[in-house]
Protein backbone atom coordinates (compact mmCIF):
# COMPACT_ATOMS: atom_id res chain seq x y z
CA UNK A 1 0.00 0.00 0.00
CA UNK A 2 2.87 2.28 0.80
CA UNK A 3 4.16 2.23 -2.76
CA UNK A 4 0.69 2.64 -4.19
CA UNK A 5 0.14 5.91 -2.44
CA UNK A 6 3.68 7.06 -3.14
CA UNK A 7 2.86 6.75 -6.81
CA UNK A 8 -0.53 8.37 -6.47
CA UNK A 9 1.11 11.35 -4.82
CA UNK A 10 3.61 11.52 -7.65
CA UNK A 11 0.74 11.51 -10.11
CA UNK A 12 -0.65 14.58 -8.40
CA UNK A 13 2.65 16.41 -8.52
CA UNK A 14 3.01 16.09 -12.28
CA UNK A 15 -0.61 15.36 -13.20
CA UNK A 16 0.73 11.87 -13.97
CA UNK A 17 -2.53 9.98 -14.23
CA UNK A 18 -1.26 6.61 -15.35
CA UNK A 19 -0.74 3.87 -12.76
CA UNK A 20 1.13 2.70 -9.66
CA UNK A 21 4.64 1.42 -9.28
CA UNK A 22 5.15 -1.79 -7.35
CA UNK A 23 7.86 -3.89 -8.97
CA UNK A 24 11.35 -3.15 -10.26
CA UNK A 25 12.21 -6.44 -11.98
CA UNK A 26 13.76 -6.32 -15.47
CA UNK A 27 11.37 -7.61 -18.13
CA UNK A 28 12.18 -10.30 -20.66
CA UNK A 29 11.65 -7.76 -23.43
CA UNK A 30 14.44 -5.58 -22.07
CA UNK A 31 16.87 -8.49 -21.91
CA UNK A 32 16.47 -9.10 -25.66
CA UNK A 33 17.17 -5.50 -26.68
CA UNK A 34 20.31 -5.32 -28.83
CA UNK A 35 20.03 -2.09 -30.82
CA UNK A 36 22.36 0.74 -29.75
CA UNK A 37 22.19 4.06 -31.66
CA UNK A 38 25.38 5.86 -32.64
CA UNK A 39 26.18 9.00 -30.65
CA UNK A 40 26.18 12.27 -32.61
CA UNK A 41 28.20 14.96 -30.85
CA UNK A 42 27.35 18.64 -31.22
CA UNK A 43 30.05 20.66 -29.55
CA UNK A 44 30.48 19.38 -26.00
CA UNK A 45 27.11 17.61 -25.84
CA UNK A 46 25.45 14.69 -27.58
CA UNK A 47 22.62 15.64 -29.96
CA UNK A 48 19.43 13.79 -28.96
CA UNK A 49 16.08 13.07 -30.59
CA UNK A 50 13.45 15.53 -29.41
CA UNK A 51 16.06 18.23 -28.83
CA UNK A 52 15.23 21.69 -30.24
CA UNK A 53 18.62 23.28 -29.67
CA UNK A 54 21.17 24.04 -26.98
CA UNK A 55 22.21 26.92 -24.75
CA UNK A 56 25.80 27.82 -23.97
CA UNK A 57 26.37 29.67 -20.70
CA UNK A 58 28.49 32.76 -21.41
CA UNK A 59 28.47 33.99 -17.81
CA UNK A 60 27.24 32.30 -14.64
CA UNK A 61 23.45 32.19 -14.59
CA UNK A 62 20.69 30.62 -12.53
CA UNK A 63 18.74 27.47 -13.30
CA UNK A 64 15.03 27.86 -12.55
CA UNK A 65 11.98 25.71 -11.90
CA UNK A 66 8.43 26.89 -12.53
CA UNK A 67 5.68 26.55 -9.92
CA UNK A 68 2.28 28.24 -9.98
CA UNK A 69 3.59 30.52 -12.77
CA UNK A 70 6.44 31.68 -10.52
CA UNK A 71 10.15 31.17 -11.13
CA UNK A 72 12.10 29.49 -8.34
CA UNK A 73 15.88 29.96 -8.53
CA UNK A 74 17.99 26.81 -8.21
CA UNK A 75 21.66 26.08 -8.68
CA UNK A 76 24.06 28.35 -10.55
CA UNK A 77 25.22 27.14 -13.95
CA UNK A 78 28.93 27.75 -14.63
CA UNK A 79 30.25 29.61 -17.65
CA UNK A 80 31.04 27.60 -20.81
CA UNK A 81 28.56 24.85 -19.92
CA UNK A 82 26.25 23.53 -22.67
CA UNK A 83 22.71 22.25 -22.08
CA UNK A 84 20.16 20.65 -24.38
CA UNK A 85 16.92 22.57 -24.96
CA UNK A 86 13.68 20.60 -25.32
CA UNK A 87 11.08 23.35 -25.18
CA UNK A 88 10.51 27.08 -25.24
CA UNK A 89 7.80 28.91 -23.32
CA UNK A 90 6.79 32.28 -21.96
CA UNK A 91 5.89 32.32 -18.27
CA UNK A 92 6.31 34.48 -15.19
CA UNK A 93 7.13 37.45 -17.41
CA UNK A 94 10.15 35.75 -18.95
CA UNK A 95 11.10 33.74 -22.02
CA UNK A 96 12.38 30.34 -20.92
CA UNK A 97 14.37 27.51 -22.46
CA UNK A 98 13.36 24.10 -21.08
CA UNK A 99 16.51 22.06 -20.43
CA UNK A 100 14.85 18.92 -19.04
CA UNK A 101 13.66 17.68 -15.67
CA UNK A 102 11.30 20.63 -15.27
CA UNK A 103 14.25 23.08 -15.26
CA UNK A 104 14.58 26.29 -17.26
CA UNK A 105 17.15 28.88 -18.30
CA UNK A 106 16.09 32.48 -18.92
CA UNK A 107 16.57 33.96 -22.38
CA UNK A 108 19.06 36.74 -21.69
CA UNK A 109 22.47 38.07 -22.70
CA UNK A 110 24.23 35.65 -20.34
CA UNK A 111 23.48 32.73 -22.63
CA UNK A 112 23.72 31.82 -26.31
CA UNK A 113 21.00 29.73 -27.98
CA UNK A 114 21.66 27.65 -31.11
CA UNK A 115 19.70 25.20 -33.22
CA UNK A 116 21.31 22.18 -34.92
CA UNK A 117 22.23 22.52 -38.59
CA UNK A 118 20.46 20.51 -41.28
CA UNK A 119 23.63 18.46 -41.60
CA UNK A 120 23.62 17.58 -37.90
CA UNK A 121 19.95 16.65 -38.02
CA UNK A 122 20.62 14.42 -41.02
CA UNK A 123 23.46 12.72 -39.12
CA UNK A 124 21.15 12.15 -36.16
CA UNK A 125 18.44 10.67 -38.35
CA UNK A 126 20.90 8.37 -40.09
CA UNK A 127 22.29 7.17 -36.76
CA UNK A 128 18.91 6.59 -35.11
CA UNK A 129 18.10 3.15 -33.80
CA UNK A 130 14.59 2.54 -35.09
CA UNK A 131 12.95 -0.36 -33.27
CA UNK A 132 9.53 -1.87 -33.71
CA UNK A 133 8.88 -1.79 -29.98
CA UNK A 134 7.76 0.67 -27.38
CA UNK A 135 4.23 1.62 -26.40
CA UNK A 136 0.76 0.09 -26.41
CA UNK A 137 -1.56 0.69 -29.38
CA UNK A 138 -5.06 -0.59 -30.21
CA UNK A 139 -7.51 0.05 -33.06
CA UNK A 140 -11.32 0.03 -33.36
CA UNK A 141 -13.53 0.76 -36.40
CA UNK A 142 -17.22 1.41 -37.04
CA UNK A 143 -19.24 3.05 -39.84
CA UNK A 144 -16.14 4.39 -41.59
CA UNK A 145 -14.70 5.88 -38.42
CA UNK A 146 -11.43 4.68 -36.90
CA UNK A 147 -10.13 5.16 -33.37
CA UNK A 148 -6.52 4.42 -32.46
CA UNK A 149 -5.89 4.13 -28.72
CA UNK A 150 -2.36 4.69 -27.43
CA UNK A 151 -1.36 3.91 -23.86
CA UNK A 152 0.78 6.83 -22.76
CA UNK A 153 3.20 7.71 -20.03
CA UNK A 154 3.31 11.36 -19.10
CA UNK A 155 7.01 11.48 -18.25
CA UNK A 156 9.53 10.29 -20.83
CA UNK A 157 13.17 9.68 -21.64
CA UNK A 158 15.22 10.51 -24.72
CA UNK A 159 15.42 6.83 -25.66
CA UNK A 160 11.67 6.77 -26.43
CA UNK A 161 12.29 8.72 -29.63
CA UNK A 162 11.73 8.46 -32.48
CA UNK A 163 8.48 6.65 -31.72
CA UNK A 164 8.04 3.42 -33.65
CA UNK A 165 6.52 3.52 -37.12
CA UNK A 166 3.26 1.78 -36.13
CA UNK A 167 2.45 4.56 -33.68
CA UNK A 168 3.53 7.35 -36.03
CA UNK A 169 1.66 5.93 -39.02
CA UNK A 170 -1.55 5.85 -36.98
CA UNK A 171 -0.89 9.34 -35.64
CA UNK A 172 -0.25 10.75 -39.11
CA UNK A 173 -3.50 9.24 -40.46
CA UNK A 174 -5.58 10.91 -37.75
CA UNK A 175 -7.43 14.21 -38.13
CA UNK A 176 -8.12 14.36 -34.38
CA UNK A 177 -5.81 14.08 -31.38
CA UNK A 178 -7.70 13.15 -28.21
CA UNK A 179 -5.96 13.56 -24.83
CA UNK A 180 -6.95 13.43 -21.17
CA UNK A 181 -6.18 17.14 -20.84
CA UNK A 182 -4.43 19.58 -23.15
CA UNK A 183 -1.39 20.23 -21.01
CA UNK A 184 -0.06 22.78 -23.52
CA UNK A 185 -3.10 25.00 -23.01
CA UNK A 186 -3.29 25.35 -19.24
CA UNK A 187 -4.11 28.72 -17.69
CA UNK A 188 -1.98 29.07 -14.50
CA UNK A 189 -4.39 31.72 -13.20
CA UNK A 190 -7.35 29.35 -13.45
CA UNK A 191 -5.43 26.64 -11.59
CA UNK A 192 -4.48 29.16 -8.91
CA UNK A 193 -8.12 30.18 -8.57
CA UNK A 194 -9.18 26.54 -8.28
CA UNK A 195 -6.64 25.91 -5.53
CA UNK A 196 -7.83 28.97 -3.62
CA UNK A 197 -11.42 27.75 -3.89
CA UNK A 198 -10.97 24.04 -3.21
CA UNK A 199 -7.48 23.63 -1.80
CA UNK A 200 -7.75 26.07 1.11
CA UNK A 201 -9.76 25.83 4.32
CA UNK A 202 -12.36 28.62 4.43
CA UNK A 203 -14.03 27.77 7.74
CA UNK A 204 -11.36 29.26 9.96
CA UNK A 205 -9.58 25.94 10.52
CA UNK A 206 -6.17 24.80 9.25
CA UNK A 207 -4.65 21.45 8.41
CA UNK A 208 -3.46 21.29 12.02
CA UNK A 209 -7.10 20.86 13.07
CA UNK A 210 -7.68 17.97 10.66
CA UNK A 211 -4.69 15.69 11.20
CA UNK A 212 -3.04 14.18 14.26
CA UNK A 213 -0.49 16.14 16.25
CA UNK A 214 2.15 13.55 15.40
CA UNK A 215 1.48 13.80 11.67
CA UNK A 216 1.46 17.60 11.82
CA UNK A 217 4.88 17.57 13.49
CA UNK A 218 6.29 15.21 10.86
CA UNK A 219 4.77 17.31 8.08
CA UNK A 220 6.38 20.44 9.48
CA UNK A 221 9.76 18.73 9.65
CA UNK A 222 9.47 17.52 6.05
CA UNK A 223 8.60 20.98 4.79
CA UNK A 224 11.46 22.45 6.78
CA UNK A 225 13.88 20.16 4.94
CA UNK A 226 12.87 21.91 1.74
CA UNK A 227 13.11 25.38 3.25
CA UNK A 228 9.34 25.79 3.71
CA UNK A 229 7.56 27.03 6.86
CA UNK A 230 4.43 25.05 7.74
CA UNK A 231 2.97 28.09 9.50
CA UNK A 232 2.76 29.82 6.12
CA UNK A 233 1.16 26.81 4.43
CA UNK A 234 -1.19 25.27 6.98
CA UNK A 235 -4.27 26.81 5.37
CA UNK A 236 -3.95 24.26 2.55
CA UNK A 237 -5.95 21.04 2.56
CA UNK A 238 -4.14 17.66 2.55
CA UNK A 239 -4.63 16.95 -1.18
CA UNK A 240 -2.90 20.15 -2.19
CA UNK A 241 -0.33 19.90 0.59
CA UNK A 242 0.65 16.56 -0.89
CA UNK A 243 0.96 18.11 -4.36
CA UNK A 244 3.22 20.74 -2.87
CA UNK A 245 5.40 18.15 -1.13
CA UNK A 246 5.78 16.03 -4.24
CA UNK A 247 6.61 19.09 -6.30
CA UNK A 248 9.52 19.83 -3.97
CA UNK A 249 11.16 16.43 -4.48
CA UNK A 250 13.87 16.63 -7.17
CA UNK A 251 13.45 14.16 -10.06
CA UNK A 252 16.33 12.53 -11.87
CA UNK A 253 16.92 14.86 -14.89
CA UNK A 254 16.72 11.94 -17.33
CA UNK A 255 12.97 11.72 -16.60
CA UNK A 256 11.40 14.66 -18.38
CA UNK A 257 7.71 15.69 -18.57
CA UNK A 258 8.51 17.44 -21.85
CA UNK A 259 9.50 14.04 -23.27
CA UNK A 260 6.21 12.52 -22.15
CA UNK A 261 4.26 10.87 -24.97
CA UNK A 262 1.22 13.15 -24.80
CA UNK A 263 3.40 16.28 -24.51
CA UNK A 264 5.36 15.33 -27.63
CA UNK A 265 2.28 14.38 -29.66
CA UNK A 266 0.52 17.61 -28.67
CA UNK A 267 3.63 19.57 -29.64
CA UNK A 268 3.58 17.92 -33.08
CA UNK A 269 -0.18 17.93 -33.65
CA UNK A 270 0.03 20.47 -36.47
CA UNK A 271 -3.48 21.06 -37.85
CA UNK A 272 -5.09 18.17 -36.01
CA UNK A 273 -8.12 19.04 -33.90
CA UNK A 274 -7.29 18.73 -30.19
CA UNK A 275 -10.06 17.12 -28.11
CA UNK A 276 -10.01 16.71 -24.33
CA UNK A 277 -11.50 13.56 -22.83
CA UNK A 278 -11.54 15.10 -19.36
CA UNK A 279 -9.73 18.39 -19.00
CA UNK A 280 -7.63 19.80 -16.18
CA UNK A 281 -10.70 20.95 -14.22
CA UNK A 282 -12.05 17.40 -14.11
CA UNK A 283 -8.75 16.00 -12.89
CA UNK A 284 -8.26 18.66 -10.23
CA UNK A 285 -11.83 18.20 -9.01
CA UNK A 286 -11.26 14.47 -8.69
CA UNK A 287 -8.27 15.08 -6.44
CA UNK A 288 -10.03 17.74 -4.39
CA UNK A 289 -13.02 15.45 -3.86
CA UNK A 290 -11.06 12.54 -2.42
CA UNK A 291 -12.30 11.67 1.06
CA UNK A 292 -10.55 13.22 4.06
CA UNK A 293 -9.09 9.82 4.97
CA UNK A 294 -7.72 9.38 1.48
CA UNK A 295 -6.14 12.83 1.46
CA UNK A 296 -4.52 12.26 4.85
CA UNK A 297 -3.28 8.85 3.72
CA UNK A 298 -1.46 10.55 0.85
CA UNK A 299 0.53 12.68 3.27
CA UNK A 300 1.20 9.74 5.59
CA UNK A 301 2.62 7.71 2.74
CA UNK A 302 4.70 10.58 1.44
CA UNK A 303 6.35 10.93 4.84
CA UNK A 304 7.00 7.17 5.07
CA UNK A 305 8.57 6.75 1.66
CA UNK A 306 12.24 7.31 0.88
CA UNK A 307 12.82 9.00 -2.46
CA UNK A 308 15.76 8.57 -4.80
CA UNK A 309 14.32 10.38 -7.83
CA UNK A 310 14.13 7.08 -9.73
CA UNK A 311 10.80 5.68 -8.49
CA UNK A 312 9.25 5.92 -11.94
CA UNK A 313 11.91 3.70 -13.56
CA UNK A 314 9.81 0.46 -13.62
CA UNK A 315 7.01 2.23 -15.49
CA UNK A 316 9.49 3.85 -17.87
CA UNK A 317 10.88 0.41 -18.72
CA UNK A 318 7.46 -1.21 -19.07
CA UNK A 319 6.44 1.37 -21.70
CA UNK A 320 9.76 1.29 -23.51
CA UNK A 321 9.58 -2.46 -24.04
CA UNK A 322 5.81 -2.83 -24.54
CA UNK A 323 5.61 -5.07 -21.48
CA UNK A 324 1.88 -5.72 -20.91
CA UNK A 325 2.50 -8.00 -17.94
CA UNK A 326 4.67 -5.41 -16.22
CA UNK A 327 2.04 -2.68 -16.64
CA UNK A 328 -0.69 -4.92 -15.22
CA UNK A 329 1.50 -5.89 -12.28
CA UNK A 330 2.46 -2.30 -11.56
CA UNK A 331 -1.16 -1.15 -11.58
CA UNK A 332 -3.10 -4.02 -10.04
CA UNK A 333 -0.83 -6.44 -8.18
CA UNK A 334 -1.13 -4.65 -4.83
CA UNK A 335 -3.03 -6.75 -2.25
CA UNK A 336 -4.93 -4.29 -0.09
CA UNK A 337 -8.60 -4.24 0.81
CA UNK A 338 -8.56 -0.96 2.70
CA UNK A 339 -11.28 1.61 1.97
CA UNK A 340 -8.61 4.05 0.76
CA UNK A 341 -7.29 1.58 -1.81
CA UNK A 342 -10.80 0.81 -3.06
CA UNK A 343 -11.51 4.53 -3.35
CA UNK A 344 -8.28 5.02 -5.28
CA UNK A 345 -9.11 2.28 -7.79
CA UNK A 346 -12.71 3.42 -8.19
CA UNK A 347 -11.94 7.10 -8.72
CA UNK A 348 -8.62 6.87 -10.56
CA UNK A 349 -9.53 4.01 -12.86
CA UNK A 350 -13.05 2.53 -12.88
CA UNK A 351 -15.11 5.72 -13.11
CA UNK A 352 -12.70 7.44 -15.46
CA UNK A 353 -12.42 4.38 -17.71
CA UNK A 354 -16.20 4.26 -18.09
CA UNK A 355 -16.26 7.92 -19.06
CA UNK A 356 -13.43 7.45 -21.55
CA UNK A 357 -15.03 4.37 -23.13
CA UNK A 358 -18.34 6.21 -23.56
CA UNK A 359 -16.66 9.11 -25.35
CA UNK A 360 -14.62 6.81 -27.58
CA UNK A 361 -17.87 5.07 -28.53
CA UNK A 362 -19.25 8.46 -29.58
CA UNK A 363 -16.28 8.93 -31.94
CA UNK A 364 -16.89 5.49 -33.46
CA UNK A 365 -20.60 6.21 -33.94
CA UNK A 366 -20.15 9.72 -35.33
CA UNK A 367 -20.30 8.59 -38.95
CA UNK A 368 -18.15 11.51 -40.10
CA UNK A 369 -15.44 9.36 -41.75
CA UNK A 370 -12.86 10.68 -39.31
CA UNK A 371 -9.87 9.06 -37.61
CA UNK A 372 -9.21 9.75 -33.93
CA UNK A 373 -5.91 9.18 -32.13
CA UNK A 374 -6.68 8.77 -28.43
CA UNK A 375 -3.82 9.12 -25.94
CA UNK A 376 -4.45 8.25 -22.28
CA UNK A 377 -2.36 6.78 -19.49
CA UNK A 378 -1.36 3.18 -20.21
CA UNK A 379 -2.95 1.94 -16.98
CA UNK A 380 -6.42 2.76 -18.32
CA UNK A 381 -6.12 0.04 -20.98
CA UNK A 382 -5.47 -2.85 -18.61
CA UNK A 383 -7.57 -4.76 -16.10
CA UNK A 384 -11.15 -6.03 -16.02
CA UNK A 385 -12.58 -2.49 -16.01
CA UNK A 386 -10.20 -1.16 -18.65
CA UNK A 387 -11.25 1.02 -21.58
CA UNK A 388 -10.53 -1.94 -23.88
CA UNK A 389 -12.68 -4.40 -21.90
CA UNK A 390 -15.53 -1.90 -21.61
CA UNK A 391 -15.57 -1.32 -25.37
CA UNK A 392 -15.47 -5.05 -26.05
CA UNK A 393 -18.49 -5.52 -23.78
CA UNK A 394 -20.28 -2.94 -25.90
CA UNK A 395 -19.69 -5.21 -28.90
CA UNK A 396 -16.66 -3.57 -30.49
CA UNK A 397 -13.83 -5.62 -31.92
CA UNK A 398 -10.52 -4.24 -30.68
CA UNK A 399 -7.31 -5.00 -32.56
CA UNK A 400 -3.98 -4.91 -30.71
CA UNK A 401 -1.39 -3.29 -32.98
CA UNK A 402 1.59 -2.64 -30.72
Amino acid sequence: MKKLFKSLATLFAVVLLVSSFANTSVSAAEQTRNCVPKKIMWGKTELKSGQLGKVTILKETKLYSLKDNKLLAGKTLPAKGEYRVYSFKKAAGAELYGVGGGSYVKKESLIKYETPSKRKLAELKAAACVENEGGFLWKAEKNGNTVYMLGSIHIGIEEYYPLNSKIMNAFNKSQNLVVEANILNVDPYEIQQFIMEKGVYTDGTTIEDHISKELYTKLGAALDEYGMDINKLKQFKPWYMNMLLEGLVPMDPKYNPELGIDYQLLSNAGKKKIIELEGMDFQLNMMANFSDKMQIRLIEDFLKTERSGNEIEPLIKAWRYSDDAAIEKLVFDIPDNSPEYKEYMTEMFDKRNMGMANKIEQYLKAGNKQTYFVVVGAGHYFGDMSVIKLLERKGYKIEKIQ
